[in-house]
């Protein structure tokens, strides 16, 4: 380590300069990010879901939605409230890139048998338009619910359609003093894009003076934590950077690399300082107080980055896009984390720069925990991993489009508001394809009777399709008593009716040339129950006379959900074999290398217990946690083993060489572990509810992992021989 040293000694001023190229390279890459706001980023490759929407896409252009729910305070349509009804219309319909719109404000509308222009409709036309809506009581635009009147406005985007027009459509209703509500697939996405813009710009930061705050608690020096903390920001930059140059996009998952790599590669930084001035304190001098820091923790350095890689490369397992690319990023951001580590520290550290000597300190959590050694704590793991165990069939693996949002978001109040008043505002879709004429009364009586199971559960709130309109034009048009679905003749003259309309109500339903038709299933909630129960269903009836097909973003989450605890199993397998492989090549002894991945194994097991405990789900956003946990978690058991094997082979007996190393290492391990608890708790300002949950479990695992690798790991290596 003394020629590394004298290395950068030597070569400052180059290195310096090399230093601060790569961060401006990185600051450029920084300005080509954009934020990406597409659910399809929770696609599993290869699902029948997936291949399900490509089919109903190529047939109905207009397969994601956006619906504005206006609140009017009368008990009755008055001609005042219809008037703002068609002004609302207009104003949607002169917003670019919007395919078509169900309103209650058409151009033209039926009155009785004759269509009449929305222009000279009057007082006494507003009964039979009542009446007339009252007809689609699954579409309809016009609901009254509690003594208050909704206009519902279904809007169907052409690709164009981003979160510009949706501003645009929030800032008219706004600025007219309407009361509104706003929801469906496409508006929870583009309004992602807010949410994901805040988040990069505000936590990583809020991570990095959270952090630096914890550690300057423990190394009682400003300059010594400022270079604690140093490697791991500008690793973030850099990260950044190159996920500007490579992705050009950031998603709600992707975001949080330049966060893990803050936290997680904060630890580098902080052993290192530490160690130094650990090593000033005994007497080292500038240059031999790196070569003797390097030379104790140098080598744990390398290990512990690369187990830390390690945990988030095993998320590579999960056929998922967005999980892979924060792998990738992540692992490439930690990795940046132990180089500027290396390259960053010693650079200054040669130059003139002093730091305080350790002032000797003894914390009451470094007491306390130290009094746990032996029996105690033995029994006390026993008790978290049975107890845990026994909550394993607890764990729950839901997540879906309304999990991501936090409780007093306007998107979580707006969506629960549609699921009150019009009974969902985010549908599934069944696309029907028949082997004759797609309209024939085989096939519509097969549907209707579908739709009709459908209701009869308690996982469906409403249900339409072109079947149905048919039937509710039929008796209207035949003044007939009940809706019956027409014969061949009847379908003709309606079709002549319908096509006198401006805005055809069974586009969006029927693609006859293509013979394909489809169902729009607003399901009671988005979780795997009912949408288990949909498809089940959906089962029942899917045979070689008419194929039906589930799609819908819910859908993929739903592929997620079913895989979730298989995949979640195959990464840690895979984690937990190149742990072991690494430690074994590390620590260069293959019991303490087995014994070193005790705490982590036990952490594993108490972090699904708390899942189980708190309710928190088991998905693609918590996962994450488990390969923090696995990467970090082993840091703090490879660099007490590693300090405590140094010792042991310096002359001391394994009883001396635990306490030993405890006194070296537990201060930074303790720092480390509450900094990067409290570096992910800036995720508890997130208007995201799945980034609030990965901070509760990295408090959790980070208290177990500490706890088990400072005492029990202690307990069982000082009775090694």
């Amino acid at each position: 380590m003394n020629k590394y040293t004298n290395f950068v000694a030597k070569n400052r001023v180059a290195l310096i300069i090399f230093l601060i190229l790569a961060v401006l390279l990185a600051i450029l890459g920084i300005n080509q990010i954009e934020v990406a706001n597409d659910f399809n980023i929770f696609r599993v490759e290869g699902s029948e879901y997936e291949d399900n929407q490509k089919k109903m896409e190529k047939y109905f252009p207009a397969t994601e939605q956006v619906s504005i729910m206006v609140e009017f305070e009368k008990k009755t349509l008055t001609m005042d409230i219809f008037q703002k009804m068609i002004q609302i219309q207009n104003k949607l319909e002169g917003i670019s890139n919007i395919r078509a719109i169900n309103g209650p404000a058409p151009d033209q509308i039926p009155i009785g048998t004759t269509l009449k222009n929305i222009s000279n409709i009057n007082e006494n036309d507003l009964p039979q338009i009542v009446e007339y809506y009252n007809s689609y009581p699954a579409l309809s635009p016009l609901v009254k619910k509690d003594d208050k009147i909704y206009a519902i406005y279904t809007i169907f985007p052409k690709d164009g359609f981003v979160l510009k027009q949706i501003k645009e459509i929030e800032g008219f209703l706004s600025e007219n003093n309407y009361n509104y509500y706003a929801s469906g697939d496409l508006y929870m996405q583009q309004k992602i894009g807010d949410y994901v813009t805040w988040i990069l710009y505000f936590l990583p930061p809020a991570a990095f003076f959270l952090i630096f705050f914890v550690f300057r608690i423990k190394m009682g020096s400003l300059k010594s934590t400022f270079l604690a903390i140093l490697p791991a920001g500008v690793a973030a930059v850099w990260t950044l950077g190159l996920i500007g140059v490579i992705e050009g996009n950031v998603s709600l998952i992707t975001v949080l690399a330049p966060i893990f790599t803050i936290v997680i590669g904060s630890a580098d930084g902080l052993h290192f300082v530490s160690h130094i001035q650990e090593s000033r304190s005994e007497g080292y001098n500038k240059l031999d107080s790196i070569s003797h820091t390097l030379k104790m923790v140098g080598i744990p350095m390398i290990i512990t980055t690369i187990t830390s890689i390690a945990g988030f490369m095993a998320l590579l397992f999960m056929n998922i896009k967005a999980v892979n690319n924060l792998a990738i990023f992540s692992s490439i951001g930690i990795a940046f984390a132990g180089i500027a580590t290396w390259l960053i520290l010693p650079v200054i550290l040669t130059g003139k720069i002093k730091l305080k000597k350790l002032k000797k300190s003894k914390t009451g959590v470094n007491s306390f925990i130290k009094r746990l050694w032996g029996k105690r704590s033995l029994a006390i793991l026993i008790v978290l991993i049975i107890v845990s165990v026994i909550l394993f069939p607890k764990i729950q693996n839901e997540f879906n489009l309304l999990m991501v949002y936090r409780e007093n978001t306007d998107i979580y109040k707006s969506f629960n508001k549609f699921v009150e008043i019009n009974g969902g505002s985010v549908p599934v879709f069944a696309l029907l394809k028949a082997d004759n004429t797609i309209l024939s009364k085989d096939n519509a009586d097969k549907i209707l009777n579908y739709e009709k199971d459908l209701l009869e559960t308690d996982s469906v709130n409403k249900v339409m399709s072109v079947y149905d309109i048919y039937s509710i034009l039929n008796q209207k048009i035949y003044n007939r008593d009940k809706t019956v679905y027409p014969n061949q003749l009847q379908i003709n003259l309606i079709n002549t009716f319908i096509n006198q309309l401006e805005s055809n109500p069974i586009d969006n339903f029927l693609d006859l040339e293509s013979n394909v038709a489809r169902v729009i299933i607003f399901p009671n909630s988005l979780k795997n129950e009912d949408l288990k129960t949909i498809q089940e269903i959906t089962e029942e009836y899917d045979d070689e006379n008419v194929e039906i097909g589930l799609s819908g973003v819910q859908y993929y989450m739903y592929d997620l959900n079913k895989d979730m605890v298989k995949n979640q199993v195959g990464s840690l397998i895979i984690a937990f074999g190149l742990i072991i492989f690494l430690l074994w090549i590390s620590l260069k002894k293959f019991i303490p290398a087995l014994i070193s991945l005790i705490p982590i194994a036990s952490t594993v097991i108490i972090l699904f217990g708390f899942l189980g405990l708190s309710g928190i789900s088991l998905n693609l956003i918590t996962t994450t946690i488990f390969s923090i946990t696995l990467g970090v978690g082993i840091d703090y058991a490879v660099h007490f083993t590693s300090v405590w094997k140094s010792y042991k082979e310096s002359g001391l007996n394994s009883e001396e060489a635990a306490n030993k190393a405890y006194k070296y290492t537990s201060r930074p391990i303790i720092a480390n572990a509450l900094g990067l608890a409290v570096g992910v708790s800036s995720m508890l300002f997130s208007p995201l509810k799945i980034h609030v949950y990965i901070s509760i479990l990295m408090w959790v695992s980070m208290i177990a992992a500490v706890f088990l690798s400072l005492s029990v790991l202690p307990t069982i290596l000082r009775k090694i021989k």
